[in-house]
């Protein structure tokens, strides 16, 4: 039930759903109140508009993505954790696990396992992105025996809760997060109330140096293509807003 009323809050307050939301009162107040319906047209092309705006989705974005940055060579923990995602398991027509930009973490995971950061690696998340992300592991060269799978977790909070008694076990005592960047911040403040150490691992950045660069160098003919709404942007925008929704839901919770 919780799972169905998140579901329902996110579709309807990150940007695209509160619009909609918006224009459909509007159908309904346009007859009789013309004023009150120019109005909540008005706000939503404000939203679309600074939401949708390539310039504020690259300023919001690494607003949250550059609190952490990758790991330093050498550092070293006792497991690599890494929170699932971004995988397709092999079904027809697919011949073998296929990746999107998330996979990353699996990717930087094994990445580090190979640089001798840590001796194992523990994949945390539901079971048909553990089930992919432990066959993708093993592609990229990882033992059998260095993959640990948590495959019950159906949001964060779980993730950290389920493989607290794994960590236990094992006498986990550091580890190295990996998630995606946009999404460490809350991560990190989930597995600090374990009390163990965490050392951030953050992977698949959406705005780079080179990005950030071209941004602030403010040549106009690229400061008026970017000033235009696209998609992308407003996809890239809502997945931050709620991540500064997620972080501090974690945070009030965290005092009751």
């Amino acid at each position: 039930m919780s799972g169905l009323l998140i579901g329902f809050f996110k579709q309807f307050f990150l940007p695209l759903g509160f619009v909609a939301l918006l224009l459909i009162i509007t159908l309904f107040l346009i007859k009789n109140h013309p004023k009150t319906a120019t109005w909540l047209v008005l706000i939503c092309v404000v939203i679309v508009g600074v939401f949708g705006n390539p310039i504020f989705s690259t300023f919001f974005t690494r607003s949250m993505e550059w609190r952490h940055m990758p790991v330093t060579a050498g550092t070293q923990a006792d497991a690599i954790l890494v929170l699932a995602q971004g995988t397709q398991p092999a079904d027809t027509p697919r011949q073998r696990v296929e990746v999107q930009e998330q996979a990353d973490r699996l990717i930087y995971a094994a990445t580090l396992y190979q640089q001798q950061a840590a001796p194992l690696i523990i994949i945390s998340g539901n079971s048909s992105q553990t089930a992919s992300g432990r066959t993708l592991l093993l592609e990229l060269g990882v033992p059998i025996d260095a993959i640990q799978v948590q495959d019950q977790a159906k949001n964060m909070r779980e993730d950290a809760a389920l493989c607290a008694p794994i960590l236990a076990l094992l006498n986990v005592n550091h580890i190295l997060l990996v998630t995606s960047a946009i999404q460490m911040d809350r991560a990190y403040f989930v597995f600090r109330q374990l009390g163990i150490e965490v050392t951030p691992a953050p992977t698949d950045y959406h705005v780079t140096l080179q990005d950030w660069e071209t941004l602030t160098a403010w040549d106009w003919r690229n400061t008026i293509t970017k000033l235009m709404p696209t998609t992308q942007a407003f996809d890239q925008s809502a997945a931050v807003l709620w991540e500064y929704v997620g972080l501090a839901f974690y945070r009030i919770k965290a005092f009751f």
